[in-house]
């Protein structure tokens, strides 16, 4: 049984602008708030923000104006505060982006023993603890390039879990996958969704989005478009901009 969302807000996003060089807006005031354990997919046409809006949440870009507040903390009133709350924000981007010198359970241990200040033997059982949560045990000594992609991808999902974040956010991470891999990845994301873990994913799997999504927010040209329960939005898009993206997506 799903574990439902505890009602309590942990990640609050208040009118968000980011603009890149050139006049490119990436975010126009996005505002938005997540609640422990509820798993919010972001959905849209591409170049709409929603990798964007992942990157500020994570302090891998820098904020135009607006405030993002993560468990109580404001990182971006006080950017000190960034490096501090870095750790707790798992991050899951497209491309695997393992070591590929190092063997799947050396690629989950270094930031715990770096960051965390875990001592190896903790974080080797962790990770392989990990490792098998993610169907993968046997494979703990193989390097990245003797893997499959979505193995690859699995064990980067065991890397960023490695680090106990607060919240894990998943940037489209099936898109560089062939078909036959996606579904694995999907399995172990659903997982973690009815563990009740808080998750913010952005995908282009509108059958993942519907079965596991609390809420599903729609984004186009850096705005929020719509948000609404996951099933409710594909019954009833209240915007024509999502009545014409889901047209030809479904």
């Amino acid at each position: 049984m799903r574990k439902r969302p505890s009602g309590d807000i942990f990640i609050e996003v208040c009118q968000l602008r980011k603009q890149y060089p050139g006049g490119h807006r990436g975010l126009a005031g996005v505002s938005l708030t997540v609640r422990r354990g509820e798993t919010v997919v972001i959905i849209g046409p591409s170049g709409s923000g929603k990798s964007t809006l992942l990157r500020c949440l994570c302090g891998l870009e820098d904020v135009d104006s607006g405030d993002v507040v993560i468990d109580g903390y404001c990182f971006t009133a006080d950017p000190r505060l960034r490096e501090r709350l870095r750790p707790e924000v798992g991050m899951v981007f497209q491309s695997f982006n393992l070591f590929p010198h190092l063997t799947a359970l050396e690629n989950l241990i270094l930031a715990p023993m770096k960051v965390r200040g875990y001592d190896r033997e903790r974080a080797v059982a962790e990770a392989r603890r990990l490792l098998d949560k993610v169907g993968l045990a046997d494979k703990a000594d193989v390097r990245p390039a003797q893997l499959s992609g979505g193995q690859q991808q699995r064990v980067a999902i065991a890397r960023a879990l490695a680090m106990n974040p607060k919240v894990m956010l998943f940037d489209e991470p099936t898109s560089a996958l062939d078909p036959e891999m996606i579904g694995e990845v999907l399995a172990v994301m659903r997982g973690l969704a009815l563990e009740g873990s808080t998750m913010i994913v952005v995908t282009h799997e509108i059958g993942f989005a519907r079965e596991a999504g609390d809420e599903l927010i729609f984004m186009d040209e850096g705005e929020l478009v719509e948000r609404a329960g996951a099933e409710d939005f594909f019954q009833n898009p209240h915007s024509d901009r999502a009545r014409q993206f889901l047209e030809k997506i479904l």
